[in-house]
């Protein structure tokens, strides 16, 4: 799912797609809320989802942060639909 880049810059990077089918806007986007302060986030949306870029993370978390981040929006978007919300 998360899938290690470099950058332009050749600094290391994480791009993250996230399928409609199962993760909710909501859901992505509360993620990237929570995880902004471990890299630079940019949402990228499309028909089929969003791609989510984490640049310039932060070298503690950089090996896992593109997998927590879609763990989180998983959780968030289950956690929603199950509460009513949208999918």
């Amino acid at each position: 799912m998360a899938e290690a880049q470099t950058g332009s810059d050749g600094a290391p990077c994480t791009t993250v797609t996230f399928d409609r089918s199962l993760y909710s806007e909501a859901g992505v986007l509360a993620a990237v809320a929570v995880f902004d302060g471990f890299a630079t986030v940019t949402v990228t949306e499309a028909e089929s989802g969003w791609t989510v870029r984490l640049e310039e993370p932060d070298p503690r978390y950089a090996d896992v942060l593109g997998d927590e981040l879609a763990n989180y929006a998983l959780a968030e978007s289950v956690s929603q639909q199950r509460a009513g919300g949208a999918a």
